[in-house]
């Protein structure tokens, strides 16, 4: 703009005081030699650090908040310090993820860095970057570059085997120092006496065979139960069809990669053993993508496009008999470690319990199958020996 210049103005501090979330700070310009025009009053607030709003005198009662005043500045964070990468990351842990253990956050992985983004519940998006420094096993020291502030830091994260669609994960204290035994110290980590893995979902997962599998009914307790509903709120007209019973049904058949729940679901038959049912639609259809088992424990996590709540799902289920089957279902995506397969409160962190026993009729061609997750951690490869070379493949 003409008449104006390019300068380098300096505030010094006076004071500053709270007023609620608000943060007031009284300064003076260093290099103006008027009185009436050194001193000037700032806003910012907890909630809010793109804009400050700054008064045109020393009074700081016209400012309302950062963007309301007679001068409002807009801040965009800039990060001038580079780190070199020194190690890569596993090669299966490149793409986009979903931290369910940090607001749902969007995490980006190549080779050598990890780029996390999240929305608070109050404030604005936050980022920060990690750049992989040194590893060892299956520890990772990370150099930590955020964007609030100059400093940088150390974090130590444990990664174990990706199951499936799901990264399983600990994350250590931020130090000052790079050095591998104090950031990654096994005391580092929270030592609390009962813990589990923080995991992180594929964004866009590939749905893989469910371990549970079979056609179920149930019943369910809890706070939040399944009810009746009609996916996508519009449905082709249906013929009337007199039904016997009905039952509530859970059932995994086809290709085994989709769990269907119908909380009202009518299993009479006709003469030839057939369901009489036919335009019957699932209420709920959840995808499989990653399951393992931890602390005894077998975990479940299913994928829900249309879910209004939480597009993933934590299940923690245990075969109790031959043909039955208890399972519980999260609130949201995240893994309480309180969860068993009989919780069914948000205290432990679940939403309702499922007790299923099998019922497959004659013509569902449902087989039942059930994996406790206990051998997904280890890799299965079929040696080839090809008699006719010296070359041993694997498969």
């Amino acid at each position: 703009m003409r008449e104006t210049q390019d300068a380098l103005v300096e505030y010094k501090c006076l004071g500053d005081w709270y007023v609620g979330k608000n943060h007031y700070f009284a300064v003076k310009n260093n290099r103006e030699t008027r009185v009436e025009e050194a001193y000037r009053c700032f806003l910012t607030n907890r909630d809010d650090d793109q804009y400050i709003s700054v008064s045109a005198t020393a009074e700081c009662n016209v400012l309302r908040s950062p963007q309301q005043g007679p001068v409002r500045w807009r801040l965009s964070a800039i990060k001038d310090d580079s780190v070199v990468p020194k190690c890569t990351l596993l090669q299966n842990m490149t793409g986009t993820w979903i931290n369910t253990a940090n607001f749902d956050a969007e995490v980006t992985i190549d080779s050598t860095k990890m780029v996390e983004r999240w929305k608070p519940d109050t404030g604005r998006i936050k980022q920060e970057t990690y750049v992989c420094i040194e590893n060892r096993g299956s520890r990772y020291v990370m150099a930590r570059l955020g964007v609030n502030g100059c400093q940088k830091d150390y974090v130590c994260f444990q990664f174990t085997k990706r199951s499936h669609g799901v990264l399983r994960y600990r994350k250590g204290q931020a130090v000052v120092t790079d050095n591998f035994a104090t950031v990654c110290s096994w005391n580092m980590f929270d030592n609390q006496e009962s813990w589990i893995y923080d995991i992180m979902v594929a964004k866009n997962p590939t749905p893989i065979k469910c371990p549970v599998a079979g056609k179920f009914k149930f019943d369910q307790h809890g706070d939040i139960l399944f009810e009746n509903r009609t996916r996508g709120g519009v449905t082709s007209p249906k013929p009337n069809v007199y039904c016997k019973q009905r039952v509530s049904d859970f059932s995994v058949c086809g290709l085994q990669k989709t769990i269907s729940i119908e909380p009202n679901y009518c299993i009479s038959v006709d003469q030839l053993g057939k369901p009489v049912d036919i335009y019957g639609e699932a209420d709920y259809e959840m995808q499989c993508v990653g399951y393992w088992k931890e602390n005894l424990r077998s975990y479940l996590i299913t994928y829900d496009p249309i879910d209004a709540y939480s597009r993933y799902r934590c299940w923690v289920y245990q075969r109790t008999d031959q043909n039955k089957i208890t399972m519980s279902m999260s609130v949201g995506a995240f893994c309480h470690v309180t969860q068993t397969e009989l919780s069914s409160s948000a205290r432990e962190g679940a939403q309702v319990s499922l007790s299923l026993t099998e019922y497959e009729r004659e013509a569902d061609d449902c087989p039942m199958h059930f994996d406790d997750g206990s051998k997904t951690s280890t890799e299965s490869k079929k040696i080839v020996l090809n008699t006719n070379s010296a070359v041993i493949t694997n498969e």
